[in-house]
């Protein structure tokens, strides 16, 4: 097969123009894009303030307001968010759909007779139509996933080819923000008539171990001729190095306009398993040949390992029981919206990674094809989500219940299809938080579905996101469909539910920061609860405030007024939602340009990844106390530098897997404490303010674990310009993230600096977003100013050569400015 890119995130052959009406190929290919490649403000629904209609009196909702316009407050139009023209308000974040044109001419002049040309969409939210040469081809419901559209029976050999999309999101499509357009990759395939349609090789690990693996390869083979023709399929096996380590083929006749399966056995004498610790890969090319002319040829990549669940042994790769640490993901990429570049979508996955997670829900629909590539390449396990919603819809009225009856047998089977090759995938869920999911129509659905996936794969486990109000007795219809129940938020309803039905596994698919103590303790006492999904790993763009925290008068009476029903537990939707401006959920433990926020440091302590983390709480003013959702932290920094003097005592958060703390300031202790369980690994003293150094020692049995130092920096002084990467490639898909960070004079972070930021550059790339983690800084993110949060700003940055360098500069009033340059390579 052969594939050609034509794609928003890679190369900018599709672009959205800036006009209303229309959206075309853009010829400079170098225009910024909006957010998430987001069309025009055309055919927007007004914001929906009435939400209370859909619920009884009893159970108040009041949504996220927005202020008056005034010269004092923020614009209601910024960049991609509008809060008039939003459709869904604080759940997309303020941001806006429409309808989108794209146009692509292009021309194929050297079509050999039989040859078939197709297009493949990685993704376009929502609705997708698609015409070639006048000539309606078909539409896309489903905005998470790929589809293909038959392009050879109207294709010109002779003269322009024009391919027109039109991609529409109107009105409440979505409760997160979702993107618009085209935001994923398009491709173009070219084949002969005797071919492997896209998704059609299913490989399946039949036995393995360390000696020896059988390996089984499905390829379904089509003729697109008019004629009965005999192909013979040649595979091989290839490792991570190249090295062919097994081969085998199979001829059959092919009658004109069907497909047939070939079914190969391949075994693999000491082969590299792929597993969490050691994620080996293999490919399998695939050549169908004709008359001694090759038709057709794929390369498979897939990894050779078992998978097993217990209630005794947990979750297994390989025989070996992984805990499943595990985080769920959105789709978005932060400051650059939903599109899907290829270094962002791999830059997610190494962020989890690198702060312990060592799984991923994608949640709640799927995720990129390359975003699994890299779960495969860097050990990830995968929770493959499909549906957030079934017939009952969850507040919004646009949204795909609306198209599930007729569309959900093939939406699922493509993401089964597309995905079942992924050695990282070992679990698909079939919804999420569905309301109808113990309901007979409900229970007949999910059976529906469990067929739907065995036609496809028999290999990996089938699950859901159950409420939990659906444990015990009441959910034992839905979860008889399931491998592995799994419910959100409680680990209580696992222990329960354990007791009473031993010979089930789980998972708990949500969870909360603050609960991660408990759920360690529970996991290591029951390894048939198997894991945790942390909501959410990285803030995301809508949901806006659901991690919140607010101050509250001590006088105040406890209120309803930010508790949300999506036909659950109300106790479980307890959030203040932030006000306008505000634009971020808030649950990440990573913040939205990637850095760490404290519940992760706690974690890690839970973990055993750090012995001692030390936090600074921000001063309450008196009268008052800081409230936090289920999902929030408290609002506390890595910092001792705090205005001088204060009337009140510092609240010290020390966190520590020792059995006693102390604290020093200054070199003099000012406070210890024996640590128990029942303190969770969280030990507070309150301290009186004065500058200088604070600092934590943790001790276990007497010995000292670790000591960790906070110290009172100076005044911002200077700018800093920090890379991830001091080299990257040349290509569109490769992103350069630069941070900006406010130094005082000795080259220390100011840990709560916020300062105007103006970058500038020069050389081989241009800037594509600029922002900050502030979830109240609502901006275009396409500006080169900014302005600083917790000290840090971030740029991201996008190669326009293949090779030389690109300076960047970052300045603001009274401060040294920043300097840095990326090299750019091939």
């Amino acid at each position: 097969m052969a594939k050609v890119q034509l794609s928003t995130t890679q190369d900018g052959e599709f672009f959205p123009s800036r006009t209303t009406g229309a959206l075309k190929t853009d010829p400079a290919r170098h225009k910024r894009p909006t957010l998430g490649c987001l069309p025009s403000h055309c055919g927007i629904q007004a914001l929906i303030p009435r939400m209370q209609s859909l619920f009884p009196p009893a159970l108040p909702i009041v949504m996220a307001s927005v202020p008056p316009v005034n010269a004092e407050g923020p614009p209601h139009k910024v960049g991609p968010f509008d809060a008039d023209l939003t459709a869904f308000g604080w759940g997309t974040g303020w941001t806006v759909g429409g309808v989108g044109w794209y146009r692509k001419h292009f021309a194929i002049t050297d079509l050999t007779a039989g040859e078939q040309v197709e297009i493949r969409f990685d993704g376009a939210f929502m609705i997708t139509e698609v015409w070639l040469n006048g000539v309606p081809l078909g539409r896309n419901i489903n905005g998470y996933l790929g589809f293909v559209f038959d392009l050879t029976p109207h294709l010109r050999a002779d003269s322009l080819n024009i391919l027109a999309v039109r991609v529409s999101n109107v009105g409440e499509t979505a409760r997160w923000y979702s993107g618009s357009g085209i935001y994923r990759h398009v491709w173009l395939n070219r084949t002969g008539e005797v071919r492997v349609p896209v998704s059609g090789t299913a490989i399946t690990t039949q036995a393995a171990d360390t000696a020896h693996a059988k390996v089984g390869v499905a390829v379904e083979v089509e003729n697109r001729g008019g004629k009965v023709r005999t192909v013979q399929c040649r595979i091989a096996i290839r490792d991570g190095q190249g090295r062919e380590v097994a081969t085998g083929s199979q001829n059959l006749a092919i009658p004109a306009g069907r497909m047939r399966r070939i079914d190969v056995a391949l075994d693999i004498q000491r082969p590299a398993l792929w597993s969490p610790d050691q994620p080996n890969l293999h490919f399998a090319e695939i050549v169908l040949a004709c008359d001694g002319k090759i038709s057709d040829r794929v390369s498979e990549r897939f990894g050779i390992r078992s998978i097993s669940v217990s209630p005794k042994t947990g979750f297994q790769v390989n025989g070996k029981t992984y805990q499943l640490r595990g985080a769920c993901l959105h789709h978005d990429n932060g400051i650059l919206g939903a599109v899907a570049i290829d270094r962002a979508e791999r830059r997610k996955v190494e962020l989890v990674k690198a702060h312990g997670f060592n799984a991923i829900r994608c949640s709640h629909n799927p995720q990129s094809p390359y975003f699994l590539d890299v779960c495969d390449e860097l050990g990830m396990i995968v929770v493959d989500e499909a549906f957030d919603v079934w017939e009952q819809p969850k507040l919004l009225k646009d949204a795909y219940n609306v198209y599930f009856k007729e569309n959900w047998r093939k939406d699922l089977t493509a993401m089964v299809r597309r995905d079942r090759n992924h050695a990282s995938v070992a679990f698909w869920s079939i919804g999420n938080e569905i309301s109808e999911a113990i309901s007979p129509r409900g229970v007949e659905i999910a059976t529906q579905m469990r067929a739907a996936i065995r036609e496809h794969d028999t290999s990996r486990f089938i699950t859901q996101a159950l409420t939990a109000s659906y444990s015990g007795a009441k959910g034992e219809a839905a979860r008889a469909q399931l491998d592995v129940t799994s419910y959100n938020y409680s680990f209580n309803a696992v222990e329960k539910d354990h007791a009473a039905y031993p010979n089930l596994t789980f998972t708990t698919t949500e969870t909360h920061s603050a609960d991660a103590y408990d759920i360690r303790q529970h996991m290591d006492r029951n390894p048939a609860y198997m894991g945790e999904f942390l909501w959410t790993g990285i803030d995301y763009i809508g949901e806006v405030g659901c991690g919140s925290s607010r101050l509250r008068s001590n006088t105040a009476q406890p209120d309803g007024e930010k508790k949300i029903i999506f036909g659950m537990d109300v106790s479980m939707l307890n959030f203040y939602v932030w006000d306008f401006p505000a634009y971020q959920s808030g649950t990440g433990e990573i913040d939205l340009i990637g850095q760490k926020k404290p519940p992760s440091y706690y974690r890690d302590v839970v973990w055993g990844r750090s012995q001692l983390e030390v936090f600074v709480q921000r001063p309450v003013p008196p009268g008052f106390h800081e409230d936090q959702t289920a999902w929030g932290w408290p609002d506390v920094l890595e910092s001792w530098s705090w205005p001088e003097p204060n009337s009140q005592p510092m609240t010290v958060h020390v966190y520590s897997s020792g059995d006693e703390v102390a604290l020093l300031l200054n070199g003099k202790e000012v406070g210890r404490k024996q640590m128990s369980a029942t303190d969770k690994q969280k030990a507070e003293f309150k301290v009186e303010y004065k500058a200088g150094a604070l600092t934590a020692l943790a001790y276990g049995s007497g010995k000292e674990l670790a000591r960790k130092s906070l110290e009172t920096v100076g005044p911002p002084a200077k700018l800093r310009l920090r890379t991830e990467r001091p080299s990257i490639v040349g290509s569109a898909g490769d992103l350069a993230y630069v941070f900006a960070e406010v130094c005082d004079e000795q080259g220390r972070l100011v840990p709560d600096a916020a300062v105007p930021l103006t970058f500038a550059l020069e050389g081989g790339a241009r800037l594509l977003a600029a922002g900050s983690a502030n979830p109240y800084g609502i901006e275009s993110f396409q500006d080169y100013r900014t302005r600083s949060f917790h000290g840090r700003a971030l740029a991201v940055l996008q190669p326009t050569t293949q090779r030389g360098e690109a300076a960047i500069r970052v300045f603001s009033p009274g401060l040294g400015p920043g300097n840095l340059t990326i090299l750019l390579t091939n």
